[in-house]
């Protein structure tokens, strides 16, 4: 609905501006002079960039905010996976990207659930995992 009203005002910029340009035009093939009437042309173009503009800045505002709510609820799902918890599920909103994401996410979820890391302690909506980085060498040979 926040797109409605730019649209309008973008419509009536295209249409006062062809109204404009099919009067100078009319004028100009009867021979006569056309004179000073570029100013209405100068604020019909102008109205027209204007609404332009408009829908562009609210439809970027839009897409950035079906990427960026998704992107931090994947960032907080990783985060408690990375604390242990693995009873939750990615919930994202209806229209929002990154669906594929999410879904993957949580059968990620499911996978880990149903085959616990090696040394996991399970038997509650948590999961112990033993700290890997402590035992693991500085480097790791390919």
């Amino acid at each position: 609905m926040r797109v409605v009203a730019p649209l309008l005002v973008l419509a009536a910029a295209v249409a006062a501006s062809t109204a404009l340009c099919r009067s100078l035009l009319g004028t100009a093939a009867d021979g006569e002079a056309v004179g000073t009437g570029e100013l209405p042309l100068y604020i019909a173009a102008a109205c027209f960039l204007l609404a332009a503009g408009a829908v562009v800045v609210i439809q970027s505002i839009r897409f950035a905010e079906r990427v960026a709510g998704p992107e931090h609820r994947l960032i907080h799902s990783m985060r408690r996976i990375r604390g242990g918890d693995l009873a939750f599920r990615v919930h994202l909103r209806r229209g929002d990207l990154l669906r594929d994401l999410a879904d993957e996410c949580n059968k990620l979820l499911d996978w880990l659930n149903a085959n616990p890391p090696a040394g996991a302690q399970t038997g509650s909506d948590l999961v112990e995992v033993p700290d890997a980085a402590a035992d693991e060498p500085a480097e790791l040979n390919a």
